[in-house]
């Protein structure tokens, strides 16, 4: 693999792909590293035709075929939904699942985690709280006995963590898997208590499954957590564990299909997707269900990108779909990670990037209630826009379009066309006439609220952490990011706000930008005293080489077959840790893989301090208690082709006239208002666009109210300001 500037001959392009609820956006970077985008509709029943759809558009705008960009791909990067969605419509494999003994209502307890996804009201009332859709059928769970030990450290007694209390009873698993199979059972997991120590007992109960199943003549998959998620908290490993069998495998499939029709014009590789911290991985990836959100997290890996090339160390992200509203942080040029990902109402243990939403998008249905009380979502309208287009109930994009800040004639650049009559009869039926006002008025309320609440999750969102906005950038993309960013921004002081004119397939821009990486952990139980002697420091340091030597065999393995060489990998370290008594572990990264003795393990401490205290007040540190380790990591990446960010000779700030497009009506806030309209493509580094103005694209709109400006810079990002 090498990266986009040492790409000779036909391999000079790359296509990445964000196939959300409503669109489909496809980023091609050609060779100069510029970009140009394509759109679809989104079809969840049919990937496939939604991809090739969308890279035919984009090839065309440039005056290719889909198949002489294919022929041309370097990488080909695809990040969607389709396995969050099919978690959601409870329409995966049947699974069954093989625990130990004694934890029989494990996948019913679930923790007693029923309050995840419900707001802080409904969190507060027991009785509101509910089970998320069950994925596993209760009598699909059978128990073996079995018991590993997790290990001792109190006063004399040292049991080591791995050893067998009670070995694996074969006749069990035996009758058990026979029992799943007759009950229709399409995949059979394994979960054992303590396997994230080791993985013995769940790999021999393995191959006796795999045994009685191939002497029925079948083919059903065994799937063991120590393989999926080998790290402690066994409701949260079940979690990731049930996901895999119940979705991952089958949307594989999926993905393969689009694999198949990318290959089909022409493509020489492997398509790839994005994990839930960062990274691309091909189809064959065994811990599938670690891409469940790939599309929004291409979008923090692009603001990174951007962060490093404008050197800006604190970011807020602000990505507004058809469906959902998402607000990420970077903090010194770092993506803030989560280690257990809730989803769904369900707690994986998944690293995963943090990133706060709320379901307000473009797409969602407004409504007002018996008691006069106004809804926005999170109901959506999907592919389906609104009543302007095929959906038949109001929706944020039907406002738009009555109060005009949107194009009823230029929706992804005319290939749409909206009915801007019908909209307005929805919005006087649905808001207007119940509210007693004005059709307009009641549209810029609308408006005014939904972007208020999304004011108050950024707000929120920086806050909760301890942050202040004027030490941070707001870089807001997304269909309809640009629409709505002067509501949403409005009264923060930040920075800078800026968004680029590829705002609308930004997230795809992100995957594009992602490198090839795998993750891979091993839960480990070791404990380090306050005071160590160097043999215990010695046997720490020599337990971690040999976890971090077996990681760097499986990486290996898997890469190598997958296609790379093991001299194009490289690593990154790190470790979970926490101070002794607490319950928590946290994420340590190391600078290398050196762990041969005392003053290795005294480096990874301090390391583990240094970040404590970001986290943390200096004074919450306990290095008197002692540590304790729970994880091992390390990170394998190979190179893989990154589109350029060019830079471009400033020119003045007067737009070419050919930029210019005409006048629109607009009723903003609370008055009809003229502004001018400019053509996105016409624009270049230099220009500046006094508001009110619109910056027509077909993918989105940009709005710039009275009073403001924006300005492109040499990168062609654009800079939102008042006006001067």
């Amino acid at each position: 693999m090498s990266t986009t500037k040492d790409v000779v001959g036909e391999q000079d392009l790359i296509l990445a792909l964000d196939a959300g609820g409503t669109m489909t956006d496809a980023i091609l970077v050609k060779p100069d590293g510029t970009f140009t985008v394509g759109k679809s509709i989104s079809r969840r029943e049919n990937q496939a035709q939604s991809y090739t759809d969308s890279v035919k558009d984009a090839a065309e705008s440039i005056g290719l075929s889909s198949e002489e960009v294919h022929k041309r791909c370097s990488a080909d990067i695809y990040c969607g939904t389709g396995m969050l969605n099919t978690i959601l419509t409870g329409d995966g494999k049947r699974v069954g699942l093989l625990v130990t003994r004694g934890f029989d209502d494990m996948t019913i307890m679930e923790g007693g985690l029923t309050y995840l996804g419900q707001s802080q009201e409904e969190g507060l009332h027991q009785q509101l709280h509910k089970h998320p859709r069950a994925l596993v059928d209760p009598k699909n769970v059978l128990s073996i006995s079995e018991r590993m030990g997790g290990g001792c450290y109190q006063g004399d007694v040292h049991l080591p963590a791995g050893h067998t209390l009670i070995p694996v009873n074969k006749k069990q698993v035996i009758d058990a898997t026979n029992q799943l199979l007759d009950q229709g059972c399409e995949i059979i997991g394994i979960i054992f208590i303590y396997s994230f120590v080791d993985p013995k007992h769940e790999h021999e109960a393995r191959d006796i499954a795999k045994e009685v199943i191939e002497n029925r003549n079948l083919e059903v998959p065994v799937i063991c957590s120590a393989d999926v998620a080998p790290v402690s908290k066994e409701n949260s490993r079940m979690k990731s564990l049930i996901f895999q069998c119940f979705a991952a495998e089958q949307t594989r499939e999926s993905l393969m299909g689009v694999e198949k029709a990318a290959q089909t014009l022409g493509f020489n590789g492997r398509l790839l997707t994005l994990l839930s911290y960062g990274g691309a991985v091909n189809m064959d990836y065994p811990r599938l269900y670690e891409t469940m959100i790939s599309g929004p997290i291409g979008g923090l890996i692009g603001a990174h990108f951007i962060g490093q090339k404008l050197n800006l160390g604190n970011l807020v992200t602000a990505d507004m779909g058809g469906t959902s509203f998402d607000v990420g942080l970077l903090v010194d040029g770092r993506i803030g990670i989560t280690k257990s990902a809730d989803i769904a109402g369900h707690r994986l243990a998944l690293p995963m990037v943090e990133l706060d939403s709320t379901g307000q998008g473009a797409g969602s249905v407004v409504w007002v209630d018996e008691y006069k009380r106004l809804h926005v979502g999170p109901e959506s309208a999907g592919a389906k826009v609104g009543i302007c287009f095929k959906y038949d109930r109001l929706t944020v994009t039907d406002i738009n379009v009555a109060l005009g800040y949107v194009d009823a004639d230029y929706f992804l650049g005319g290939q749409v066309k909206l009915d801007r009559e019908a909209a307005l009869k929805a919005l006087r039926e649905t808001v207007a006439d119940p509210l007693g006002l004005d059709v307009y008025e009641a549209g810029a309320g609308v408006l005014q609220i939904i972007n208020g609440e999304m004011n108050d999750l950024l707000r929120t969102m920086v806050a909760s952490k301890g942050y202040d906005t004027h030490d941070f950038t707001m870089l807001y993309y997304g269909g309809a990011g640009p629409v709505h960013m002067y509501g949403f921004a409005e009264d923060i002081e930040f920075q800078d706000i800026i968004t680029l004119p590829w705002a609308a397939g930004f997230s795809a821009f992100g995957a594009a930008c992602s490198e090839y990486m795998h993750r891979y952990n091993k839960g480990v139980r070791l404990m380090i005293s306050p005071n160590p002697t160097e043999s215990e420091l010695q046997d720490i340091a020599g337990q971690i080489s040999q976890s971090w030597e077996a990681l760097r065999n499986d990486a290996i393995a898997e890469l190598e077959a997958e296609g790379i060489s093991k001299d194009d990998v490289k690593f990154r370290y790190g470790v979970s840790a926490r101070y002794t008594g607490q319950i928590e572990s946290f994420d340590t990264d190391l600078p290398n893989g050196n762990m041969g003795g005392g003053e290795d393990v005294r480096n990874m401490i301090n390391a583990f301090e240094a970040m404590y205290s970001k986290v943390y007040p200096e004074g919450a540190k306990f290095s008197g208690a002692g540590y304790s380790l729970t994880e091992v990591n390390l990170e394998a990446i190979a190179s893989k082709p990154l589109p350029i960010l060019l830079k471009h000779e400033l020119r003045d700030e007067q737009p070419e006239s050919d930029a210019y497009v005409g006048e629109r009506d607009v009723y903003h806030k609370d008055s009809w208002c003229k502004f001018k309209v400019w053509e996105m493509s016409k624009l270049t580094s230099g220009n500046k666009i006094l508001g009110p103005a619109i910056i027509r694209d077909p993918m989105t709109t940009v709005v710039i109210p009275p009073e403001h400006e924006m300005s492109l810079d040499e990168y062609l990002v654009l800079h939102y300001t008042k006006s001067s």
